[in-house]
């Protein structure tokens, strides 16, 4: 994959297993309590702080060795808030994901325009939790999420949690075209697909260059393409974290995207609005970009 990321968990089993046995006991505040812990702990290690460190350094640039520390501290300590809420959720469902009642008109007046929608969100906020309790059209259309799991992730999604059918289904992006079958029959179907504007798989030749935080990186541009061919509108959403137990919904930007043909650069518009959406986004919410590897790598 062209920018080296795998998907693995950074969660460890012994601390994964610890707060899932937590919070089925109930002990809550305790869960969050034990998190904080945790975070400390997760920025000793010498992987965590180099991981992080490409995001920060261009997120917080010209930092001393405390406030870098500070910085990762609570980019960690934030993550493991959202990773307990998701746990909680499968097994107490009491997470609450807000939408407001603009969101979700705005969204079906978009599905309405060619019986069909796709989802941009990114590896920020709740997008995990958020994937499971997709509100915004309504539970009669089907729903498809662009997925990869990595075969070591120990992290379980909320409805294996439930001991549930999953309410999306999943597509794989790591096959040899992305996916790319998958969702045009999806879309073609009329259902809704959701997948990550910020991950680059399939083709190595699937991406394009944007700016990002005043450097360039990777971002893939099949997907603009795909909406292009079938006339499918974009909806970029986020999932911030807002408290505990709530999760809120952010329309970024939506969009129609104009036929380009197979040339990649004339999609390089789209993926840089996207860009610019994620950027908006850590300005309001620096501790929810959760980008433990290097996104700016060449």
């Amino acid at each position: 994959m062209v920018q080296g990321w795998t998907g693995k968990s950074r969660s460890k089993n012994f601390f994964h297993n610890l707060m899932i046995l937590i919070i089925k006991f109930g002990a809550l505040k305790f869960a969050y309590f034990i998190g904080r812990f945790v975070a400390f702990f997760y920025c000793l290690l010498p992987s965590v702080r180099k991981n992080a460190s490409y995001y920060l350094e261009k997120k917080f640039p010209n930092c001393n060795h405390i406030k870098k520390f500070l910085h990762l501290y609570k980019l960690n300590l934030t993550f493991g808030k959202i990773l307990i809420d998701r746990a909680i959720f499968g097994i107490k469902s009491k997470v609450n994901i807000i939408s407001s009642r603009a969101d979700i008109n705005l969204c079906k007046s978009l599905y309405q325009k060619n019986n069909g929608l796709i989802i941009l969100s990114a590896h920020c906020g709740c997008w995990q939790s958020a994937m499971s309790a997709f509100n915004l059209i309504d539970d009669e259309k089907e729903k498809y999420v662009v997925y990869h799991q990595n075969k070591e992730d120990i992290d379980k999604h909320v409805h294996q949690l439930q001991k549930k059918e999953s309410p999306v289904k999943f597509i794989e992006p790591n096959a040899f075209d992305g996916g790319i079958i998958e969702i045009m029959a999806a879309l073609q179907r009329g259902s809704l697909v959701c997948m990550m504007g910020d991950r680059v798989f399939g083709a190595s030749n699937n991406f394009v260059e944007v700016n990002f935080l005043g450097a360039k990186i990777a971002l893939p541009f099949s997907i603009y393409r795909i909406a292009a061919t079938l006339n499918k509108p974009i909806a970029i959403i986020f999932f911030p974290y807002k408290k505990t137990g709530a999760v809120d919904t952010m329309i970024a930007d939506y969009f129609f995207v104009k036929d380009g043909g197979k040339a990649a650069q004339n999609y390089v518009e789209y993926a840089d609005r996207f860009s610019k959406a994620l950027e908006n986004f850590v300005k309001v919410y620096p501790y929810q970009f959760y980008n433990y590897f290097n996104l700016w790598r060449k």
